[in-house]
């Protein structure tokens, strides 16, 4: 699967995406307000590869090989910069993606990598 899905669901905390990485496919996934636990629902997994397999028939069958369940913290931008703490200690940020971490992480990723490989170690 190489193509990635993505439907505006409106005010639904039920959303629906599909993210090609690789030899995985990562789906999506919920968004509820104030919930902060990090347990594994099977109940939502399921309702999620159901919501998914809709649109993507071949994947109400395909093998589950992990369960991510985070909090999307959010900001009015993305933070992905270097601060620097004073002698040999810079630190690279990369957060506040809020629901869009799976989408944007990978961009994100790769310029902390390019800010990395410009720093000057000793």
């Amino acid at each position: 699967m190489t193509e990635f899905f993505s439907e505006d669901t409106g005010l639904s905390s039920d959303l629906l995406c599909i993210y090609p990485h690789g030899d995985t496919v990562v789906l999506g996934g919920t968004a509820l307000d104030g919930e902060a636990g990090l347990q594994d629902d099977p109940e939502a997994a399921r309702a999620i590869v159901d919501r998914c397999a809709s649109i993507r028939p071949e994947l109400a069958k395909a093998r589950v090989v992990a369960h991510r369940v985070g909090t999307r913290l959010s900001r009015p931008e993305v933070r992905v910069e270097a601060e620097d703490h004073g002698t040999r200690i810079t630190v690279l940020h990369n957060y506040g993606h809020s629901g869009s971490g799976v989408t944007l992480s990978w961009g994100c990723a790769r310029e902390i990598v390019g800010m990395a490989a410009t720093m000057n170690t000793p």
